[in-house]
């Protein structure tokens, strides 16, 4: 239950103490104790000073991000009751920071005239991050104890601070020694201190002077880089400009209110929560109580890039690993690889030696099966070739325990077949990192037809344990992020030859929000991906969910040697030092009108809108079959793929989430229907094209649209009574 306890010592001093576990958030039901203690030690003539602080290890998560939907206006206004009541009270009140004090905790801190911190605690306003800004006057206030950049940077960026640079910048008065009793340093601190409240502090004179000479300017242009696409740092500034220039402290406050309000409203604010619930949601597996195995030690198969940046995550969480490769060189390689990148970090200053020594110091490479008989979790990251796999899940089965957890990375190999081999076919697993390893935050977990639920639960953990955003999927073609790459990819293949611009169609996709367009991504990731696999198959017009024609222009690329980035030259040219992308290949427009003579086609342009729809409205629906044929748990699972894997803007909230509450299900429906009819009259007159799958609109999505409902509306009736994954 969320509430608050108070009790007053016999000093004199009331301590109020929040509690709502886990991180004392501010509940409703928090909010209105609270108010009430309040009250309560105000007028007890007893009483000669308040001290705020938190049960537990947190002083306050801040504000209770799941009432958002359904408190309204009056749990804002019952907020700043709260933090006003702190502000007005005349008997000093000191925040005794006990831990973390986030977003609106740290607004209640800074509401309270003083605060003694323990070291190890923190302050931060996070809110930025869910499109959002500090609602409980934070805006207000901290420009009126801290240095004008370090309060915008705070608040801009999301970023928390330890106690050290807290203190130095004026945000707390006295910072404890870890071990110390905070709430008798806090009563004794408050005992010798009269009220101070922020709100009747004046702005400081240099923070007035940086706003008025461009330093509000100066914050708008970074984060219209840094933050493409948000509309929160705006808000951020206008609530800042009325701080550092307005009348008065309630002037601002009222500007606080009208931008927080906007902010609430917003469909980016709604799309980042979405993503924030997502990613929680992610981590559970539906009707799987078991509880996941201790992961303790390690095996790594394979020390090339992917196998030593899956390693780096264990070794950073102290966990002993062992490395195996089928040669000496190629395991020295991984290792002295794993050692350079640590040195990088020692040198840039975010590493200490003998940190990288420990690190190190846990990595054991071997060439010998043997050697990973005691390890608690395997994962093999050989080259994607199915008979070498096979083959060292065979070694495996001589010599790992019976319980131990044997996992593939590979990003669309069949997992049921590479388990197949192996005699405890319970125990494997698809682990799907992406590249680089040690950076890429998504895991996609792929679930065999026979693991086990303990299997199941230890891989989440495993995800967890590691900081990746781990998500259960189902055991497919491409999975769930490749597999929706494919139409994607193919469409913008199929419009540059229907006469699109290539640059037009890359610039489409940028301002729509990715970090790249398809092209560059193509460059990027390497061209001869595809075109290696359709030669090793024999078949250089084999088509998959993930590899969809027309291969032309790829094809001709690849068989120059022009991979994209790796080689200095594909679709676009790169610096031979630095892979900076220069500019496109001049030649490949020729190629280009060259195809489109010998295809017959009369090439056309193609607007930005049209561009954007032939692009995302395939990928959703890709999306839409993948949660037919229950290859994912839930919609938000998707969201997390996309936004984690594969760069789609949080802003939007991954692709389903922008297909349900920003595009519309009817309009991406009738686009389907509308571009599938395009290229049926297009294959009826051309024999070089031929129909494909994506234009063909998934079932559950025209059921959406039937009912009149949402995705999630109808995903939710289908939870109650459906299979799981």
């Amino acid at each position: 239950m969320a509430t608050t306890q108070c009790s007053v010592r016999p000093d004199g001093v009331a301590v109020i103490v929040m509690d709502n576990p886990p991180v004392n958030s501010l509940a409703s039901g928090l909010v209105k104790s609270f108010n009430e203690n309040l009250q309560k030690v105000i007028k007890d003539p007893a009483v000669k000073a308040v001290v705020v602080t938190g049960k537990g290890p947190l002083f306050c998560g801040g504000f209770a991000i799941e009432e958002f939907a359904t408190a309204g206006p009056q749990a804002v206004m019952n907020m700043h009751a709260m933090i006003n009541g702190l502000d007005a009270c005349p008997k000093p009140t000191v925040a005794a920071m006990n831990g973390q004090a986030l977003g609106g905790g740290g607004e209640v801190a800074l509401a309270c005239h003083y605060r003694v911190a323990t070291e190890t605690a923190q302050i931060g306003f996070p809110e930025v991050l869910l499109g959002l800004l500090p609602g409980g006057q934070g805006t207000q206030r901290l420009p009126r104890v801290a240095p004008f950049d370090v309060a915008l940077q705070m608040i801009m960026t999301g970023q928390s601070v330890n106690m050290v640079k807290a203190q130095k910048a004026g945000i707390v008065d006295k910072v404890e020694p870890k071990g110390s009793n905070l709430i008798d340093a806090a009563a004794a601190f408050a005992l010798t201190k009269g009220p101070r409240p922020i709100s009747k502090m004046k702005v400081p004179v240099a923070n007035k002077v940086m706003a008025q000479g461009g330093g509000l300017e100066m914050a708008k242009l970074q984060a219209s880089k840094s933050a493409r696409g948000m509309i929160a740092p705006d808000s951020i500034v206008e609530c800042f400009r009325a701080a550092c220039l307005g009348k008065s402290f309630e002037d601002g406050v009222q500007v606080e209110l009208n931008e927080f309000g906007k902010l609430v409203m917003s469909p980016e604010s709604a799309s980042l929560r979405n993503i924030f619930f997502a990613e929680r949601a992610a981590l559970k597996v539906k009707g799987n109580t078991a509880k996941p195995v201790p992961i303790k030690k390690v095996g790594i198969i394979g020390a090339g890039l992917m196998g030593g940046g899956i390693a780096m995550n264990f070794l950073k969480k102290g966990i002993p690993v062992i490395i195996k490769d089928a040669k000496k060189e190629w395991l020295d390689n991984g290792v002295s690889t794993i050692r350079k990148n640590y040195e990088i970090t020692v040198s840039k200053g975010k590493m200490k030696p003998e940190k990288m020594k420990q690190l190190m110091g846990l990595l054991t490479p071997t060439l010998d099966y043997n050697d990973l008989k005691d390890v608690d979790i395997i994962i093999e990251a050989v080259p994607e070739i199915m008979s070498l796999k096979k083959e060292v899940f065979t070694e495996l089965s001589k010599v790992c325990r019976k319980d131990c957890l044997v996992c593939t990375n590979t990003s669309g190999l069949n997992i049921d077949e590479i388990a197949a081999v192996y005699p405890h076919s319970e125990k494997v697993m698809g682990t799907h990192f992406f590249s680089p390893a040690n950076v890429m935050q998504l895991l996609e977990n792929v679930r065999t037809a026979k693991a086990d639920a303990v299997t199941l639960a230890t891989c989440m953990a495993m995800g967890k344990l590691i900081n990746k955003k781990a998500v259960l999927v189902g055991n497919c073609d491409g999975f769930v992020g490749n597999r929706m790459l494919g139409p994607y990819g193919a469409e913008a293949r199929m419009m540059v030859e229907m006469g699109a611009d290539l640059g037009v169609v890359d610039k489409a996709a940028f301002d729509f929000g990715m970090p790249m367009g398809p092209f560059t991504l193509f460059d990027l990731v390497g061209l001869e991906l595809f075109w290696k696999q359709r030669k090793a198959a024999g078949n250089m017009q084999l088509e998959t969910k993930v590899s969809i024609g027309p291969y032309e222009m790829g094809d001709w690329l690849c068989e120059q040697g022009r991979y994209g980035v790796k080689t200095g030259r594909g679709i676009f040219l790169y610096d031979a030092k630095t892979r900076k992308k220069l500019k496109l290949d001049p030649e490949v427009p020729a190629k280009l009108a060259e195809i489109q003579k010998q295809k017959g086609v009369k090439p056309r342009p193609f607007t930005a809108q049209e561009v954007c729809e032939r692009l995302f409205y395939p990928l959703v629906n890709e999306g839409f079959k993948i949660l037919e044929e229950n290859m994912a748990q839930r919609p938000s699972d998707i969201d997390i793929v996309y936004v984690y894997g594969y760069g789609f803007p949080p802003y939007k909230g991954g692709p389903m989430h922008w297909a349900d509450n920003i595009e519309g299900l009817d309009n991406i429906l009738a686009g389907l229907r509308k571009y599938g009819k395009e290229r049926t009259a297009l294959v009826a007159g051309n024999k070089s094209y031929r129909n494909v799958e994506y234009w063909t609109p998934s079932k559950l999505l025209v059921e959406c649209v039937e009912k009149g409902k949402t995705l999630a509306q109808v995903w939710k009736e289908k939870e109650k009574a459906g299979p799981k994954l």
